[in-house]
């Protein structure tokens, strides 16, 4: 009894290490139910979809991740994971579910050439500068900061220059030079903006040279988007 015993502390002491070396605090792993993916699956669009949404202590106090709104067609599909809340958080009159991040695929709209149309609404830049390697084009007396790497289009906007300087370097040390946020995508977007809760992210790619566009939006920082980018994977859809 006393060798089995110090076998099983010998094994949790080995392994418990291991547990916590890869939990993340500021992502959580979303499960895809089987009935979920194949009502996805009838969209003739190519599925994917993330591994992780973005997490807080708070956030995970407010309830359980679950798909709260799902629109399927031939064409396009669009999904919306929230959190249910908790009777005791909440008002009972007040049962909205907490929405962590909504993403869309399909056609975009003929008039739209990109996801955001942000970098569309100006002609030419006021200016640029060299930041950490990167060429940066500014606008709006440098609130607004664009660059370019990798056929990704990276925008930060933000309330006065110095927020925006901040924002950029944030971006550019969260992703990795060598690689896309999004693991195959051919062309991408990347825009983070300054809100009165905070920094916020969204992002939109495409696989197959503009046809089809992805767009993921929702309460993410510059951090944590990149890490649920990183994710986003191809459901089997034989």
């Amino acid at each position: 009894m006393h060798k089995s015993l110090l076998l099983f502390i010998s094994l949790l002491l080995c392994f418990t290490p291991v547990t916590y070396a890869y939990q993340d605090e500021s992502v959580e792993p979303f499960r895809w139910d089987r009935q979920t993916t194949e009502k996805l699956k009838k969209s003739k669009v190519p599925i994917y979809v993330p591994t992780v949404v973005a997490t807080s202590a708070i956030t995970r106090r407010i309830g359980q991740l679950f798909v709260s709104q799902l629109d399927v067609n031939k064409d396009h599909y669009l999904f919306r994971i929230s959190r249910s809340r908790h009777q005791k958080l909440v008002n009972r009159n007040n049962l909205l579910p907490y929405d962590e991040l909504t993403m869309s695929a399909g056609t975009l709209p003929v008039y739209r050439k990109k996801p955001f149309a942000t970098s569309d609404m100006f002609e030419k830049p006021e200016g640029s500068f060299t930041f950490r390697g990167y060429h940066v084009d500014y606008y709006l007396d440098k609130n607004i900061l664009i660059w370019n790497h990798s056929n990704w289009e990276y925008i930060v906007w933000a309330r006065n220059p110095n927020h925006a300087i901040n924002i950029m370097e944030r971006m550019m040390l969260c992703l990795n030079n060598d690689a896309t946020p999004v693991p195959d995508a051919t062309r991408g977007q990347f825009v983070t903006f300054e809100t009165k809760e905070g920094v916020i992210s969204d992002a939109g790619w495409s696989y197959d040279k503009e046809k089809l566009w992805y767009i993921l939006t929702g309460r993410n920082t510059p951090e944590q988007l990149v890490k649920v980018l990183n994710s986003i994977v191809k459901l089997d859809t034989k």
